[in-house]
């Protein structure tokens, strides 16, 4: 990650800390606040890239997703710009850049609370440029530190408030305002403050030049926003304002509810491996090549062009020209939304040899003894590629469940992207296919429980609150079931298998109204290497995965918490989509859960309501 001290200045960027490229998709990528080790950035909006010193990654299904999304103009999915043989340069402008963020700090020994502009009250301190780490902003004029040179000084504390706005803009918090009532002051000298009683944390922010003082709990709850100027409209992300006017929300630096992303992601499937139909796959990058001694560099060059070459260029080229001059009418259309999760559906329920590829291998094993009334098929696959792109993201509220167009998404840059950042993992996978004929009976029988009736009632709040129409089509106990199982088994396995719960992703599969099937995908994967070392597979096998759903449902029977988990249900002014789960027995992380913890019940696995909702296993 590089910042710029001040472009005006004509100061080189500087390296200030690393992340993971998975990181820049989940949970810190465009918009997002960043914790790094002395200070806390945010991530510039896309016209702030080197998108030149980003590989592309093809996956046409996806580009045609992120297309019907953000518009035609989406020319191509990128990796986060790096080079590490140019890494130590500071021109090169390779990296992600971030602006420091809030850009108020509180000095650790003197408690002087005050903003990095103008210069001169505070500096940043970096001069290793192998150690991106030790950069820190360091108060200068600090009387406690004066005898320590600069760059032994303690590093600056970023401000710990915020502010935020339903429409997703976020700012700083106005504390010079907020102190003075509105009232003008000469020097503003602030001081902040922290204390601790019975009743909890104390903040309290002082001017030193003329006494004014304020606690910082006035401006928090339901009525906070009375004690604070209306929204500017800032998104710091893209260094702009637009009229809104909102009240404002205090905010805490590293809430989770600061930033949601919201990605459209798919799984690679084995495409036809003629010469036409490779083409027509990376049509994006061979679309504009001028000719074929060009094209020849390309497939020479890059991983996804590879079956292309043993084949003579001169063929590569005439099925190049031969589908440039293609009427578009002829063109198959791009496969609809809900198509993605259908096309995967049909490969990995009927897997066939005659469908694999380097990035993607099925095997077929046999049902565990017990579970043929819950499982039809089990499916390892030893070989798996996911493609996640970035389409924007949220403050706030968490969009809905594969939501790609939620009614409050933040933009990636001011005008239209011409690009969107993306990462390719490859790992393994665990596909398990459930029986629809007893899954449709048991689904038929609750409907109208009275448990499934107020996680109904609820999802109807939670789209009115969030201004969405209602989803009257939504299988609620199917999908409850299915996201249940997935959550209790990704805990077991990974306390067999060694991999964290973090590190498992789920992928549910329920089908659209007309096509109903019901399946779920455990996969991990990893952004830097070419798979996983199979333990998740090792797990698939009969013996071991009858272990797993036995120990899961029976851990479904209890939780730490109970009876105030097992009691639970949305009461008739919430919106919560969760019923007997809590973060003791069924919540997981954000990079693993699809549904932001939505959707989750025991009391469809074990009886432990005692009122015939269980599905009879």
């Amino acid at each position: 990650m590089r910042t710029s001290r001040a472009a005006a200045r004509n100061v080189a960027p500087t390296v200030i800390g690393q992340a993971r490229p998975s990181h820049l998709i989940t949970t810190g990528g465009v918009g997002a606040i960043v914790d790094l080790p002395a200070m806390s950035v945010i991530v510039r909006g896309l016209d702030a890239w080197s998108p030149e010193r980003a590989e592309v990654i093809v996956d046409r299904r996806l580009l045609d997703q992120v297309r019907r999304t953000l518009g035609s103009q989406v020319r191509a999915m990128r990796r986060a710009p790096w080079d590490p043989a140019a890494a130590d340069d500071p021109w090169t402008k390779v990296g992600v850049p971030v602006s420091p963020f809030p850009r108020w700090v509180r000095c650790p020994r003197c408690f002087r609370l005050g903003p990095l502009d103008p210069p001169g009250q505070f500096e940043l301190v970096h001069r290793w440029g192998r150690r991106p780490d030790l950069a820190k902003w360091v108060h200068s004029t600090c009387s406690y530190q004066a005898q320590t040179r600069i760059s032994n000084r303690k590093a600056c504390l970023p401000a710990r408030f915020l502010v935020a706005c339903e429409a997703g803009h976020l700012d700083e918090f106005p504390y010079t305002e907020f102190v003075h009532r509105g009232v003008p002051c000469a020097e503003r000298k602030l001081v902040m403050s922290d204390s601790s009683s019975t009743l909890g944390p104390r903040v309290q922010v002082k001017c030193a030049a003329c006494g004014a003082s304020r606690s910082i709990q006035e401006a928090a709850g339901a009525g906070g926003w009375r004690s604070l100027p209306a929204c500017r409209g800032r998104h710091p992300h893209l260094q702009r304002f637009e009229d809104c006017g909102a009240p404002l929300r205090l905010m805490v630096l590293g809430s989770s509810s600061l930033w949601f992303s919201v990605t459209a992601s798919a799984l690679h499937l084995p495409q036809d491996r003629t010469v036409a139909g490779v083409v027509a796959e990376n049509w994006d990058v061979l679309e504009s090549q001028s000719g074929p001694q060009v094209v020849q560099i390309l497939v020479d060059a890059m991983d996804q062009l590879r079956s292309l070459r043993g084949v003579p260029i001169e063929d590569v080229w005439a099925a190049i020209e031969a589908r440039r001059t293609t009427p578009a009418s002829e063109e198959p259309d791009a496969a609809p939304a809900s198509g993605l999760l259908d096309a995967e559906w049909d490969l990995l329920s009927r897997p066939t040899t005659d469908r694999q590829d380097d990035d993607f291998r099925a095997e077929p094993v046999a049902v565990p003894p017990g579970y043929g009334q819950l499982i039809d098929q089990v499916v390892c696959l030893p070989r798996l590629r996911e493609v996640r792109a970035l389409l924007g993201f949220t403050r706030l509220g968490a969009p809905a469940r594969r939501g790609v167009e939620p009614p409050a998404m933040l933009p990636l840059s001011v005008g239209a992207p011409q690009w969107v950042p993306a990462v390719e993992q490859r790992g393994e996978g665990l596909f398990l296919e459930l029986r629809e004929d007893v899954m449709s009976a048991w689904e038929t029988q609750v409907a109208d429980h009275p448990h499934v009736d107020k996680l109904r009632r609820a999802y109807q709040r939670w789209n009115t609150n969030r201004n969405l129409p209602p989803d009257l089509e939504f299988p609620i106990p199917r999908y409850l079931l299915i996201h249940t199982l997935s959550h209790l088994l990704i805990r077991e396995i990974s306390l067999e298998c060694g991999y964290s719960s973090a590190s498992l992703k789920e992928r549910i599969y329920i089908g659209e109204p007309g096509r109903r099937y019901a399946g779920l995908l455990l996969s991990t994967a990893a952004s830097d290497s070419e798979g996983t070392l199979g333990g998740l597979v090792a797990l698939g096998q009969p013996t071991h995965l009858g272990r797993l759903l036995r120990q899961a449902l029976e851990s479904a029977e209890r939780c730490s918490t109970d009876p105030l988990c097992v009691e639970h249900v949305p009461d008739e002014t919430s919106d919560s989509l969760h019923a007997a789960a809590c973060h003791a027995c069924l919540f997981a992380s954000e990079t693993t859960c699809e549904a932001n913890n939505r959707w989750l019940s025991r009391a469809v696995i074990a009886d432990v309501t005692g009122d015939g909702l269980a599905f009879p296993l």
